[in-house]
C-alpha cells in the first residue's frame, strides 16, 4: 500500500498539471506552428510535373532538357477517322397479339402463404458444459485440489448456462 500511493501521485500529479486551463496561449502557439509546417511542406513538394511538362525529351535512355522550339511534338497530331454511318435495318412489324379474358371463380388473388416467425434457439447445454470444464479446469489450477476443481465446475456451468440462453441465440 505504501509504494501504490506515490506511484499514483507521480502519474496524476502531471495530468492535473496539464489541465492548467490557460488554452488560449496555446491554442495560438499550436495555430502558428501548424502554419509554419504548412508553408514548410509547400516549399519541399511542388506540386509533381513530368520531364516532358518540364520540356525535357529521352535521348538514350536519359531525360536531357531541349529549349522550347526546338523538340519536335512529344505526341503526334490526332487524325480524324471517318467511318460509314451503321445503316438502319428494317422488318416486317410485330403482329399484336390478341388478349383473351377468361372467367375465374374468384375475382381476388389466393392469400399468400403466412410467414413463418423466427425461432429463438438457444445453445444452453452446450455452453454449460463447455463452461463447467473450463471451471473445473480452472479451480483445479487456482485451488491446487479437487474441492477448487468442483467449485469451479459449478461457477462454470451456472456462468456458462447464463451465457448460453442469453447471449449465444440463433434466431432461424
Amino acid at each position: 500500500m505504501k509504494r501504490i500511493i506515490p506511484a499514483a501521485l507521480i502519474v496524476t500529479l502531471p495530468l492535473l498539471g496539464a489541465c492548467n486551463g490557460n488554452d488560449q496561449l496555446a491554442d495560438a502557439q499550436r495555430a502558428r506552428d501548424l502554419e509554419l509546417a504548412l508553408q514548410a511542406q509547400r516549399l519541399q513538394n511542388p506540386a509533381l510535373v513530368s520531364p516532358m511538362e518540364m520540356g525535357q525529351q529521352q535521348q538514350g535512355g536519359q531525360w536531357v532538357y531541349v529549349p522550347p522550339g526546338y523538340a519536335p511534338p512529344a505526341y503526334a497530331t490526332p487524325q480524324q477517322v471517318y467511318a460509314p454511318a451503321p445503316m438502319p435495318v428494317y422488318g416486317p412489324a410485330p403482329q399484336p397479339q390478341p388478349v383473351y379474358r377468361t372467367a375465374s371463380a374468384s375475382r381476388s388473388a389466393p392469400a399468400p402463404a403466412p410467414a413463418r416467425a423466427p425461432q429463438r434457439v438457444t445453445h444452453v447445454k452446450r455452453d454449460a458444459i463447455i463452461g463447467a470444464a473450463a471451471g473445473a479446469v480452472a479451480g483445479a489450477a487456482i485451488g491446487r485440489n479437487v474441492k477448487g476443481a468442483v467449485i469451479g465446475a459449478a461457477a462454470g456451468g451456472v456462468l456458462g448456462a447464463v451465457v448460453g440462453s442469453t447471449i449465444d441465440v440463433d434466431h432461424r
